[in-house]
């Protein structure tokens, strides 16, 4: 449950945040720290999606009263940024755990339905990339043709159907070994973090931090990042709770 900083639309919403396997779950085998890791990775990323979505519409545009290119030029970052880290977290699946957890089970279509679903939301997002990274704040449009909603909508379905019915996939681990398991999924943490770049110190990381809500279903570590200032679209502060989105539609 997550704890809303005001009665304001928030990130909890339109698409809705998975429930944390660990708080349902009593059994010490690690596929339930494994499947409640990745809940707490996917509700990052579904976190950050809301952000956007609850706020773009709001950011005035130059055709628009009141616009302010700096604002735009922020919200065109902060896509950006959580678009970097979405694809980050999915090239750490298809180079390393996919195939490590499709090994260690003796079955090597094990994670066939995950990457067949990468592949159905990868296009929109590298469009979403482009945008964000091409488009100039006098030029951006929220609205039609070639907008910034249109690419979003072309995806978003795909992508959370994906975060949503992946968790299944690793909650059926629990028949194998626990210790070998548990080796892989610290292996796969290590292989994140050493496959990131100084650059990611700028975009992809404050945005991690700043989608992680560690208030949410009575709290929790993750991600086991060291602090770094949070931009002004994200939906939590520095210390992973939750704040009143800056640019959203009050009722």
């Amino acid at each position: 449950m997550t704890t809303k900083p005001s009665p304001a639309p928030w990130a909890d919403e339109p698409f809705y945040l998975i429930t944390t396997p660990s708080t349902q779950l009593t059994d010490s085998h690690s596929y339930v720290h494994v499947a409640s890791d990745m809940v707490h990775a996917h509700n990052i990323i579904i976190r950050g999606l809301n952000a956007i979505v609850q706020q773009a519409p709001n950011v005035a545009t130059s055709v628009d009263e009141g616009y302010n290119p700096k604002d735009v030029k922020d919200l065109l970052f902060y896509v950006k940024s959580w678009t970097k880290m979405v694809n980050h977290h999915h090239w750490t699946e298809e180079s390393f755990i996919f195939p490590e957890l499709s090994k260690f089970s003796g079955n090597p279509g094990l994670m066939d339905d995950p990457h067949h679903q990468h592949e159905l939301f990868h296009g929109g997002m590298e469009r979403l990339l482009a945008y964000s990274s091409a488009t100039k704040p006098e030029e951006h449009r929220w609205e039609g043709p070639g907008g910034m909603k249109e690419i979003i909508d072309s995806f978003s379905k795909h992508l959370t159907d994906h975060l949503y019915a992946e968790i299944d996939v690793f909650l059926g681990l629990k028949d194998f070994d626990s210790l070998g398991l548990k080796k892989i999924w610290d292996q796969s943490e290590e292989v994140a973090k050493q496959t990131g770049n100084i650059g990611m110190l700028y975009d992809v990381f404050p945005t991690v931090l700043g989608c992680a809500d560690k208030t949410y279903e009575c709290g929790h570590p993750f991600p086991p990042l060291p602090w770094i200032m949070p931009y002004l679209f994200n939906p939590c502060d520095w210390w992973g709770r939750p704040k009143p989105l800056a640019f959203v539609a009050h009722a």
